[in-house]
C-alpha cells in the first residue's frame, strides 16, 4: 500500500522553539475545549490594545527599510510563530497596501539569519522553506517583491513553481527559501483522496504555508478551501485586507486551515461562534471579537500609533456618478425587469425560491448587465435595441470622465464581465484612448508585460481590467483615478481595486468615480453594500453595528428585484 511521502522542512532546532499546548497529546473532551477557550481569552486579554512592541531585522537585510507597523507585525508575528496559543500563526489583516507582503519577506529572513546563527547543518532532504499560495496575477509581483526588497548580500532562494515545465520534484521544492505558487496549483495538486497525491506540493512538510488574498478559501465547501487546509505545514498564515466578505462563516474556513481549535470543526465553530451571534447580536460580536483578537492582527490606513497615522498617504475621494438611461435603454430595461420580477414572484408563491437560487441569480445577473450594456443581455428582446453605433449610458460615461480628466492621469477602469471590457475597448479604439488590458484569459507573462507598460509607458493613459483578476495584489500607484464601472452586493472587493491605486508608493490624491444607473436593481445593491460594510465592522470591532449578513435570504432577494424587503411575496 502506497502512502504519501512527507519531505521535512522544518530543521530540528526549529522544533524546540515552539511552545507546545499542555493539552497537545490529551484527548480532545469537554474540558480540553473549555481549557482551549480560556488560553484564548487570556490572549485576548493580553492583546485588547494594539500591539506596538517592534521587531526589526539588523541594518542591511531589506533594501529598503521596514516601517513602524510593519516592525509590529514582524514581532507580533515571531510570537504567534512561538507560542502555541491554539495554532502556531494567524491572520495578518492589514488593510490594502499597507505592505503585508514586506511583512512577511521580513518573517522569512528572520527564520532564516537565526538558522544561520545557528549554524545548522547543510540543507538536506528534511530542510525546505515557505510556500507562498496567492492568485495568478499576483505570482510574478511576489517573485519581484522577494528579489527587489531583500539586499544582493542576503538574497533568499525563490522557485515560482508554475507552468508546464514545473519541477515535480519534493525534494527539489524543498531546496528553496520560498516556492511561489497559485491556488489554481494547489488545488490539482495537493490531497485527491486520503491516500493519495497527484503533485510535488502535497509531499512536503513545509516550515510555513502563507496563504495571500486568502479570502480565495473563505468557502470551506470549496476544493481550493479543502486542499489548502490540507497542506502538510508547521505554521500557518492568511493575508487578507477583506477577511470577511460575505458573512462571518467565512472565517470557519481560516480557521480550519489554521487548525485553530477549538473552532476548527464545523460543528463546534456554529455552536461558539454563530448561535451566540444569533441569540445576543451584541455579545455574540464581542466574543467573536475576542476570538479574532488572538490570532488577528489588523490596521486600516487610518489606524493611530501615538496619536498619529500608521501611514500617510495623500487624500482618496469617492465619487458616485448617477446617471439616466437613454430611452432606448431604459424600455429594455424595464421589459426585463418586469419578466425577471413575475419570475421571481412566481417561485415565491410556490415556496421555491431556494431550489430555483442559481437560476434567479442569473436573472439579477442579466439585470445587472442591462445596467452596462443591453449587448450583454441575451434574450429575446435583445433585438429591440438598435445594434448600428450604438453606445451605453455607461459607456459614454466613462468617455466623458476620461475627457474631463485629461491625458496626463492615468486611471484604471474595472467591470465584472470582459464582455463589456470588449465594448469599452472598442469605443477606445475609435476615441483614440491608448491603453492596456488585463483579465482572467491572459498568461501571467501577458499580464506581467501589460502592468509594467502601464506603469512605465507616459503615453498609456488607461488600464481596462476585470474585477477578478485585478482586484487583487497589484501595485498601480502610477494611476490617480479608478472607474468602477458595475456594482456589486460585496463591497470589499470594490475597496480591493480601489487599493491597487491608493496603497503605499502612491504620490497623488486618488479620485474614485463609482458609476450606477438611476432607478434600477444598482439602487438596491448600493443600500445592500451597506448593510455588508457594517456586519464586517462588527465581527472586526471596527463598528458597534449589529446587523449580519449572510447568503442572500429570500428577502434579500425581494429587495433586489422589488426594492422593499417583504415578509411574504
Amino acid at each position: 500500500m502506497n502512502y504519501p511521502i512527507y519531505i521535512s522542512s522544518s530543521s530540528d532546532d526549529e522544533e524546540d522553539e515552539v511552545q507546545e499546548p499542555i493539552n497537545s497529546q490529551q484527548p480532545v473532551t469537554t474540558t480540553t475545549i473549555i481549557n482551549d477557550e480560556r488560553r484564548i481569552y487570556q490572549a485576548a486579554l493580553q492583546d485588547l490594545n494594539q500591539p506596538k512592541t517592534e521587531k526589526d531585522l539588523p541594518h542591511g537585510v531589506l533594501s529598503v527599510p521596514l516601517m513602524r507597523h510593519q516592525k509590529i507585525a514582524l514581532e507580533w508575528m515571531r510570537q504567534k510563530e512561538r507560542s502555541y496559543n491554539n495554532c502556531l500563526g494567524g491572520i495578518l489583516a492589514d488593510d490594502q497596501g499597507l505592505g503585508k507582503t514586506i511583512s512577511i519577506i521580513a518573517l522569512i529572513l528572520l527564520q532564516k539569519l537565526k538558522s544561520q546563527s545557528r549554524r545548522v547543518k547543510k540543507r538536506s532532504r528534511r530542510s525546505g522553506g515557505t510556500l507562498v499560495v496567492c492568485p495568478a496575477s499576483v505570482v510574478k509581483q511576489w517573485a519581484k517583491e522577494l528579489d527587489d526588497k531583500v539586499s544582493p548580500q542576503n538574497k533568499l532562494t525563490v522557485l515560482v513553481y508554475h507552468g508546464s515545465r514545473r519541477i515535480n520534484d519534493p525534494v527539489e521544492l524543498a531546496k528553496y527559501d520560498v516556492v511561489v505558487t497559485t491556488y489554481a496549483l494547489v488545488t490539482n495538486e495537493v490531497l485527491q483522496s486520503q491516500r493519495r497525491f497527484s503533485g510535488a506540493l502535497g509531499r512536503v512538510r513545509w516550515s510555513r504555508v502563507v496563504l495571500d488574498e486568502a479570502q480565495t478559501i473563505k468557502n470551506h465547501k470549496t476544493q481550493v478551501a479543502r486542499a489548502c487546509s490540507s497542506l502538510n505545514a508547521k505554521r500557518r498564515w492568511c493575508l487578507s485586507g477583506t477577511p470577511i466578505q460575505n458573512e462571518v462563516m467565512d472565517l470557519f474556513s481560516y480557521f480550519k486551515f489554521l487548525r485553530y481549535h477549538p473552532y476548527a470543526e464545523l460543528c463546534s465553530f456554529s455552536q461558539r461562534i454563530m448561535v451566540p451571534i444569533r441569540n445576543n447580536r451584541v455579545k455574540g460580536y464581542k466574543k467573536l471579537q475576542a476570538v479574532l483578537r488572538a490570532i488577528l492582527l489588523r490596521r486600516t490606513k487610518e489606524t493611530l500609533l501615538d496619536g498619529q497615522p500608521i501611514l500617510h498617504l495623500p487624500p482618496k475621494t469617492i465619487n458616485l456618478t448617477k446617471v439616466d438611461f437613454s430611452p432606448e435603454e431604459f424600455a429594455f430595461y424595464k421589459t426585463l425587469e418586469a419578466t425577471s420580477q413575475s419570475e421571481f414572484e412566481a417561485y415565491a408563491a410556490a415556496g421555491a425560491v431556494y431550489s430555483n437560487y442559481a437560476y434567479i441569480l442569473v436573472m439579477l445577473l442579466r439585470l445587472r448587465q442591462a445596467c452596462d450594456h443591453p449587448w450583454l443581455v441575451k434574450t429575446s428582446s435583445f433585438e429591440r435595441v438598435n445594434q448600428s453605433g450604438f453606445t451605453s449610458t455607461k459607456i459614454n460615461a466613462v468617455m466623458n470622465t476620461l475627457e474631463s480628466l485629461g491625458k496626463q492621469v492615468k486611471t484604471l477602469v474595472f467591470s465584472q464581465w470582459t464582455g463589456m471590457l470588449d465594448l469599452v475597448e472598442h469605443s477606445f479604439g475609435k476615441s483614440g484612448v491608448t491603453f492596456r488590458r488585463l483579465d482572467g484569459t491572459m498568461s501571467l507573462v501577458a499580464r506581467d508585460n501589460a502592468v509594467k507598460e502601464f506603469n512605465n509607458d507616459p503615453s498609456v493613459q488607461v488600464m481596462l481590467m476585470s474585477l477578478k483578476a485585478g482586484n487583487l495584489g497589484l501595485n498601480m500607484v502610477s494611476a490617480s483615478h479608478v472607474i468602477i464601472l458595475d456594482l456589486w452586493w460585496n463591497p470589499t472587493t470594490e475597496d480591493q481595486a480601489i487599493d491597487r491605486a491608493h496603497r503605499i508608493g502612491q504620490t497623488q490624491a486618488v479620485t474614485v468615480t463609482r458609476i450606477a444607473i438611476n432607478g434600477t436593481v444598482e439602487d438596491r445593491i448600493l443600500a445592500l453594500q451597506e448593510t455588508k460594510r457594517i456586519v464586517v465592522a462588527s465581527a472586526l470591532g471596527e463598528d458597534p453595528g449589529e446587523l449580519s449578513a449572510t447568503r442572500l435570504t429570500e428577502q434579500d432577494l425581494g429587495f433586489l428585484f422589488f426594492g422593499v424587503k417583504q415578509e411574504h411575496i
